[in-house]
């Protein structure tokens, strides 16, 4: 875990997990797993693309709790990612807090998911 996640995650007492870019590539794709890039989009084509499939829903979304309906069942498992992991620990922090059961973080972000050789759609 970078030393930027962990400041995040750090003094939360939720179930917030980071796990490896190849962890997150197992749970792609299957039912009840929703990606989020919290990255403004201008920002995610700027540098690394973003996970197929994830959502992006900004920082200041999360936190104010203002998501889409896909996000009404707080038993989804949630994993964010970020282009290098705190910003993606942050987020996924905010959606623990909002009472989402499992949360995850992509740790090293978009850029671990690439250095794993994943692609990512820009």
């Amino acid at each position: 875990m970078t030393n930027c996640a962990k400041a995040f995650v750090a003094d939360t007492p939720a179930d917030v997990t980071p796990i490896t870019a190849e962890e997150a590539s197992k749970l792609h794709d299957r039912a009840g797993v929703e990606f989020v890039d919290p990255r403004p989009v201008e920002a995610i084509a700027a540098t690394t693309g973003i996970i197929p499939g994830a959502r992006t829903i900004s920082i200041a979304e999360i936190e104010a709790g203002t998501l889409p309906p896909a996000f009404d069942d707080r038993s989804i498992h949630v994993v964010t990612s970020c282009q290098a992991g705190p910003m993606g620990a942050r987020a996924a922090v905010a959606f623990a807090e909002l009472g989402f059961a499992r949360v995850s973080y992509v740790d090293g972000g978009t850029e671990a998911w690439l250095k794993a050789g994943l692609p990512t759609r820009r």
